[in-house]
């Protein structure tokens, strides 16, 4: 009990430290009268200076997370500066709330200031990619998810077609030019999806009389001593000139991210956000790229279109539709995943085609994939009973594959809800084939909530399979029912099964399934219940008769029941005669 009292002590100390750090951040701040926050989760925008919580929507309890910009970061600012940086935040949040798409960071609440921060909340989150690439300012310690994180080759091929498609919906649909697409103003969503957010530089374009969209060149491009400015390691060098640009800029902007996903998070510019050094490292780069796209490790099949991303003249770059149909993203994993993403605009049929191929390529995905960017896909389909018995198989691959720790955090939540529906039959007989498995993977407590209901609900199944099965795994999940649960539910259900099933083989079976259980009932259990109700048993069958004439033995030789052996003649009796006639 003391051991108890101290891990719940700690855990709410920790409550508390998390909540007192929050207050500080937030004092007046509506957000934190809406939604309960807790652990900081990430860094991202300009500097990483916004800090990012998992949080809960008080109302609704829908998970989200809270973006807290602290203004005693600007302290030591000119209060010009202070002005100006605040400026370019509202913005940013502003542009990012009207913004609607997929592949845009979804905006929940939208920003609320106080005297001492700002604060807006979006969808859960699970890092930004600078995070991801082991950059933690403004964050108290690395998160544990990102201890020795690494990404995947999958995630950085589907995590840049994302981003492609978040700019060319910016491109052509909103005649947006981002500006700084960068490790900072990329987020990693908690089903593992890229988002493009940060549009604190973003410039939208005017389309003149000609139809020709114009951008004005911006301020900070102008001002080389602004601290005011995107991330230059990734900005086009026609912007950093102050020359005109356009939309091909954030197209030298995705090379350069994409050379540093292939560099171990390592910008090959290195510009220390100075104009000076960067236009120096510029004019060594410029004449060097394809033997840098060699030397770190880029895909051969993607060098030869980020040569042409990045190449100096904004005239030479490739438009983002070509860059969305690159050969280097037809990769069929990657045609999985977005096959996923696209899954709502697909009929049943569609849905169940793609399912029943899906336990094929699951096991080609790195685990992380499968928790992050699949498991969530196969749980938003629970709501459909009828696709459930396709989706399982590939639910079970995934569960294999993860420990008890991941399976509990990301999995068992939604599953067990899948657990309660009896139809269609299947759902029911491919769970309980599984036994194994959640006895490995759930916890005691979680056992007895939610597998023993299974097992006691499927006993009334019309599919005598499914009986069977729960029959034959009954006796070892004995210990995970409790003396009350015994009483009043399983025995009763099990003696009306061997009084009323319609198949002489399932009584047969349930009489099997006693037998094993004897050891396990309270002796007035089998007193009170069991052996008042052989007598009822009403059949003919050899089969039913010789099972219970050996449920009765058993249950007189067994010593700890204490019932009188003399008994066994008496109450045996009826059930000898009607065999002896049976075999006459």
């Amino acid at each position: 009990m003391d051991y108890l009292q101290k891990i719940r002590s700690s855990v709410a100390a920790q409550v508390h430290s998390v909540a007192a750090q929050v207050n500080l951040a937030l004092p007046g701040n509506p957000i934190l009268r809406e939604y309960t926050v807790g652990q900081q989760v990430a860094s991202a925008g300009p500097g990483l200076c916004w800090k990012i919580f998992s949080a809960t929507r008080n109302s609704t309890k829908q998970d989200v997370a809270v973006w807290i910009f602290e203004k005693k970061q600007m302290e030591n600012w000119l209060k010009v500066k202070r002005e100006e940086f605040s400026e370019v935040l509202k913005r940013g949040v502003s542009q990012l709330t009207r913004l609607m798409h997929p592949r845009i960071l979804r905006v929940e609440r939208a920003l609320e200031e106080s005297r001492d921060c700002f604060a807006f909340c979006t969808e859960p989150v699970f890092a930004s990619l600078a995070n991801c690439f082991n950059d933690f300012g403004n964050m108290p310690s690395t998160p544990k998810c990102l201890k020795d994180f690494s990404l995947e080759s999958i995630e950085i091929r589907h995590g840049l077609f994302q981003l492609s498609e978040a700019l060319a919906f910016l491109h052509n649909d909103t005649k947006m030019v981002h500006s700084n697409v960068s490790p900072s103003s990329i987020i990693i969503n908690k089903k593992g999806d890229w988002k493009l957010a940060s549009f604190d530089f973003c410039i939208v374009g005017v389309v003149s009389t000609q139809d020709k969209v114009i951008f004005e060149i911006p301020n900070w491009s102008r001002n080389s001593i602004s601290a005011l400015c995107p991330d230059l390691d990734f900005v086009s060098p026609e912007l950093v000139q102050g020359d005109t640009f356009d939309y091909s800029s954030d197209i030298f902007s995705i090379g350069m991210l994409a050379i540093t996903c292939f560099n171990k998070g390592k910008s090959i510019m290195e510009s220390q956000n100075s104009f000076a050094c960067y236009r120096k490292m510029f004019e060594n780069l410029r004449h060097s790229i394809p033997s840098i796209l060699q030397n770190k490790q880029v895909p051969e099949e993607l060098q030869e279109a980020l040569s042409k991303c990045l190449n100096p003249a904004p005239e030479q770059r490739l438009p983002v539709i070509q860059f969305t149909k690159l050969k280097y993203f037809e990769h069929p994993l990657v045609k999985t995943l977005n096959f996923l993403d696209s899954r709502n605009a697909l009929d049943v049929s569609q849905k169940i085609q793609f399912f029943k191929s899906l336990p094929n390529i699951i096991p080609q995905f790195p685990l992380r994939v499968q928790l992050q960017k699949i498991y969530p896909h196969l749980a938003g389909e629970f709501g459909t009973p009828i696709l459930i018995p396709f989706i399982l198989e590939s639910v079970f691959i995934i569960v294999e594959n993860c420990n008890s720790e991941e399976f509990v955090e990301e999995i068992m939540p939604s599953l067990v809800l899948v657990f309660p529906i009896q139809t269609p039959y299947q759902i029911g007989l491919l769970l309980l084939n599984k036994v194994d498995l959640f006895l490995k993977k759930m916890p005691t407590t979680s056992l007895k909530q939610h597998l023993i209901p299974l097992i006691f609900n499927s006993l009334s199944n019309e599919s005598t399979k499914i009986q069977e099965l729960c029959l034959l795994e009954l006796p070892r999940l004995v210990k995970y029912i409790d003396r009350e649960q015994m009483h009043t539910q399983f025995l009763p259900k099990l003696l009306r099964m061997v009084l009323e099933a319609k198949e002489n083989k399932i009584r047969i079976e349930t009489i099997a399934c006693l037998s094993k259980l004897l050891n396990n009932l309270e002796p007035w259990m089998v007193a009170d219940q069991l052996l008042p109700s052989l007598p009822k048993v009403n059949s003919k069958d050899p089969g039913v008769l010789m099972a219970v004439l050996g449920l009765y033995k058993l249950i007189f030789e067994n010593d700890r029941l204490e019932l009188a052996k003399n008994n066994v003649p008496k109450v045996s009796f009826p059930f000898w005669s009607v065999l002896q006639l049976k075999l006459l």
